[in-house]
């Protein structure tokens, strides 16, 4: 369960993001450049020294669903690694729920070592996950952006594509926010007016 004011703190910090970027509180944002305006990395698997082919192979042709993305530190810099094989919607979420994570400054609960020796994040605890999930939805698609895709009649395909998310995250995002039982009501209710 989330904390509480934690969901209308979300929709400020989406406001205050765009603002840095002279953005509407409803446009779009691109993960990776809200990455790179707080001096966060993001590779894909190919950017990392020593992969080899096979690995590369592995990772994206042969389990390409296994992961998505993950965070890492490097000193006092942060290293988001996405899965490139993956949708431009799908890397533009994962990308941006990793870097929800370092803005709410989790730390990992756990890390492992490969058996190379390498350091690999591997979880946050489960409501750290559950705040990253609400505030990456929330600066993709704002409770504005909502109402508006909804009152300008976008159809989901064309929200979608304006705002670089899955069918998915639209569909969870509207849900979660009750917009569209929101905007119902209101019809329900001017029609009787």
């Amino acid at each position: 369960m989330l904390r509480h004011g934690f969901k209308a703190q979300s929709e400020r910090r989406s406001v205050e993001i765009r603002k840095r970027f002279g953005l509407q509180p409803d446009a779009p944002l691109n993960a990776r450049q809200v990455a790179a305006a707080y001096g966060i990395l993001v590779w894909t698997e190919a950017d990392i020294e020593g992969v080899s082919h096979d690995d590369l192979v592995q990772l994206t042709v042969i389990d390409p669903e296994s992961w998505s993305a993950f965070t890492m530190r490097v000193g006092e810099n942060h290293l988001i690694v996405v899965n490139s094989s993956q949708s431009s919607p799908r890397q533009n979420s994962v990308i941006m729920h990793e870097l929800s994570h370092i803005l709410l400054g989790h730390e990992l609960t756990s890390a492992g070592l490969t058996a190379e020796g390498h350091f690999v994040p591997t979880s946050y605890n489960q409501d750290q996950e559950d705040e990253a999930d609400w505030l990456a939805g929330t600066l993709l698609l704002p409770r504005s952006a909502l109402l508006g895709i909804r009152s300008r009649g976008l159809t989901d395909v064309q929200a979608q594509t304006k705002y670089q998310v899955s069918d998915q995250m639209l569909k969870w995002r509207l849900r979660m926010t009750g917009v569209d039982y929101q905007l119902t009501n209101a019809r329900k209710r001017s029609a009787r007016g």
